[in-house]
């Protein structure tokens, strides 16, 4: 099972085109990348809190509140720092 992890998690570091022609551009290709993985791992959270609902588990309301709030901070996270720099002066 950890091998096939390790295989699978070197294809996804090894596929994706992560690299730009410069570091400003990796950096947004990598920033790009995490908001991906953060998507994925936000529904995958509302599946699981879906379980706890669907097995009748207290917890399970807290479960979904937590992870739609972690999806739309995931979402909106470029919009936010955007806004920041705007306030701070800072360069977009």
């Amino acid at each position: 099972m950890r091998k096939k992890l390790n295989v699978a998690m070197m294809t996804l570091f090894f596929t994706t085109g992560a690299f730009g022609a410069s570091l400003k551009g990796t950096a947004d290709a990598l920033g790009r990348e995490t908001i991906m993985i953060g998507r994925a791992l936000g529904v995958l959270a509302v599946a699981i809190a879906g379980i706890y609902m669907a097995l009748g588990k207290q917890e399970g309301g807290q479960k979904m509140t937590l992870a739609i709030m972690g999806i739309l901070v995931i979402v909106l996270a470029p919009t936010i720092v955007n806004t920041l720099n705007g306030i701070a002066g800072g360069i977009a």
